[in-house]
């Protein structure tokens, strides 16, 4: 009977060791299970931080392209409005511009610090830039600017108190731009002749009334009446028709004057000296043609119609060249006969 009240007790304290033994295996798996949660938790949570770090940076990386892209689409718009008002300084003074290339890099420069300006208070970012070149290339219609840009973002902001503020992105290159000079008005023929009384232009001709004629005169060129109320175009446009000896095809010629295109010559200004009032120069140039009346006299002589023989220290003659007909009047052209007249197929 002992024994078995021994065995009895020794089987209830093996049954409440497992049942004690049991409780602390489930609170320490709970432990685990815990613990690990926790530090899975924590897991995610710095992954989360830092992927939301990486969008944030690839959005901020984005936006700072973004801006220097749309900045360095605005140094030609901004550059050639420098350019354009210089020209319209030059037409309604009738002054030439002394040193052009430095004119225009001072206005550019002015209107580039007033753009930086801009940036800054819409997009807090510091801009440094100016024009440091100018040149011609093998297109006369076109000049190459080279412009410094310096940009920094999140760089010092002269609005806000503090002074020490981080400089995370930075951008630093010369950017180079041909502007086109096209749809810009061409100052010579009002340096030279504008402060005559009959001289007029309207949106796309200029005429010269008498005043042609008198400059010729002066220069004392022979038959220079021939250029009375004569024409010339206002507003440089590239001739399509290439290459140029196509102009003696039918009506070609009739259509460019008509037009008012300017043509690639080594013997006219560039645009850049065309604002210096020289109507030749050493860069490659173009050239217009100056329009006599219409007229019913045949077999005539007078200047060169080209703008750069008019206007040169050599003004050479050139021969009645008709291009057009109608009700007995002749469109003409004066054109020198080895010259003007082969380059442009009206030889024949």
């Amino acid at each position: 009977m002992k024994l078995k009240k021994y065995y009895k007790i020794k089987i209830k304290k093996i049954k409440k060791f497992q049942r004690n033994n049991n409780g602390n295996i489930f609170i320490g798996i709970t432990a685990i299970l815990l613990i690990s949660f926790l530090i899975l938790s924590v897991f995610i949570l710095n992954f989360t931080i830092e992927n939301e770090k990486e969008n944030i940076n690839s959005i901020e990386n984005d936006q700072f392209e973004y801006i220097i892209q749309d900045y360095k689409r605005n140094i030609p718009i901004v550059e050639k409005e420098a350019i354009k008002e210089l020209s319209e300084e030059v037409i309604t003074k009738k002054t030439p511009l002394f040193d052009s290339k430095v004119e225009i890099k001072k206005l550019s420069n002015e209107k580039l610090k007033q753009l930086n300006i801009e940036y800054l208070k819409n997009y807090n970012i510091q801009i440094n830039s100016s024009l440091t070149s100018i040149e011609n290339t093998s297109d006369p219609f076109d000049i190459r600017l080279k412009t410094y840009v310096s940009i920094v973002k999140n760089g010092k902001d002269n609005n806000r108190e503090s002074s020490n503020i981080k400089e995370e992105k930075f951008y630093e290159n010369i950017e180079e731009n041909d502007i086109n000079i096209e749809g810009l008005k061409d100052p010579i023929p009002f340096l030279k002749c504008g402060n005559d009384w009959s001289f007029s232009y309207n949106n796309t001709t200029i005429f010269y009334g008498e005043s042609l004629a008198k400059y010729l005169e002066d220069k004392e060129i022979e038959n220079s009446s021939a250029y009375i109320n004569s024409t010339t175009p206002l507003i440089i446009k590239k001739c399509p028709y290439d290459p140029y000896k196509h102009h003696g095809d039918a009506n070609t010629m009739k259509i460019c004057r008509d037009t008012g295109y300017f043509h690639e010559s080594a013997d006219g200004a560039c645009y850049i000296c065309r604002l210096e009032g020289k109507s030749g120069c050493n860069h490659y140039g173009f050239e217009t043609f100056i329009n006599p009346q219409s007229t019913n006299k045949t077999n005539l002589t007078a200047a060169c119609g080209s703008d750069h023989v008019i206007f040169g220290e050599n003004t050479y003659p050139g021969i009645e060249c008709i291009y057009y007909s109608y009700n007995g009047l002749n469109e003409i052209l004066f054109l020198d006969k080895n010259g003007h007249r082969v380059k442009y197929g009206m030889n024949t």
